[in-house]
C-alpha cells in the first residue's frame, strides 16, 4: 500500500520525534511549589538513582533565592532527610552538602561526596588551581562546578545539580530538562506539517 503525500509527512513527524525520545532523560520532572517562575533541581546517586524537580517560585532580583531554597524545598515535599555543612560564617554561610538521605561522603578512597554543579543564574566555582568563588553568570548550556548551595542564586531557567561522586562526574543529562524541548519541538513540526496541510 502507498502512502500518501500527506501521510508520509505525518509519518516523517512521528519518526523525528521517536528519534528525539531517546535523548530525553528517563527520569521524570516532579514539580513542586507555585509561581511564575521555575528552576531546576537535580539529584543524582546511587540510592536515589536521577530525581529531576521543578520548583516554581516568584522571582525577585532584589533577593533571590538560593540554591538551598531549592533543595529545602525539594526535601520537604520528599521527606528527605538532609544535612549541611557550613564552610562560611553566620552571616554569609556557605553551605554543602554533606549527606542526604544517609547518603554521606567517604572518607576512603574513592573520596565520595555530593558534588554541586550550576548553569545560569550567578555564583559558581572559577576554573584554576584556587578554585575560587565567582559571582558572575555561569552558561546555560552547559555544566558548572558549584561553590556551595548557598552561594549560587537562582534565576528563572537555572539548574542546580547534586551528583553524588567524586566530583569528577557531571549529571548525566543537560542542565535544562530535554524534555520540554523535545516535545515543544515534535509539536512544533506537526503543526507546521498541519498549516501546510491544510494552506
Amino acid at each position: 500500500m502507498k502512502l500518501s503525500q500527506s501521510r508520509r509527512g505525518f509519518l516523517a513527524v512521528v519518526i523525528a520525534g521517536a528519534c528525539l525520545l531517546p535523548s530525553v532523560s528517563s527520569a521524570a520532572i516532579t514539580v513542586i511549589g507555585s509561581g511564575p517562575d521555575s528552576s531546576y533541581l537535580i539529584l543524582e546517586s546511587p540510592n536515589l538513582g536521577i530525581q529531576t524537580y521543578e520548583i516554581h517560585y516568584t522571582y525577585n532580583s532584589l533577593n533571590p533565592q538560593d540554591a538551598w531554597f531549592l533543595l529545602s524545598q525539594v526535601a520537604t515535599e520528599e521527606s528527605y532527610t538532609v544535612a549541611k555543612t557550613n564552610y562560611g560564617s553566620e552571616s554569609e554561610p556557605n553551605y554543602y552538602i554533606s549527606s542526604i538521605n544517609g547518603e554521606t561522603g567517604t572518607s576512603t578512597f574513592p573520596y565520595l561526596y555530593w558534588a554541586h554543579w550550576v548553569s545560569g543564574g550567578l555564583g559558581f566555582q572559577g576554573p584554576g588551581p584556587d578554585y575560587n568563588y565567582d559571582p558572575g553568570v555561569p552558561p546555560l548550556e552547559s555544566w558548572t562546578a558549584g561553590y556551595g548551595v548557598s552561594t549560587h542564586l537562582i534565576a528563572p531557567g537555572s539548574s542546580d545539580a547534586l551528583v553524588y561522586s567524586d566530583g569528577s562526574s557531571q549529571p548525566s543529562f543537560a542542565p535544562i530538562p530535554e524534555t520540554s524541548s523535545a516535545v515543544l519541538g515534535v509539536l512544533g513540526s506537526f503543526v507546521i506539517f498541519r498549516r501546510r496541510r491544510n494552506g
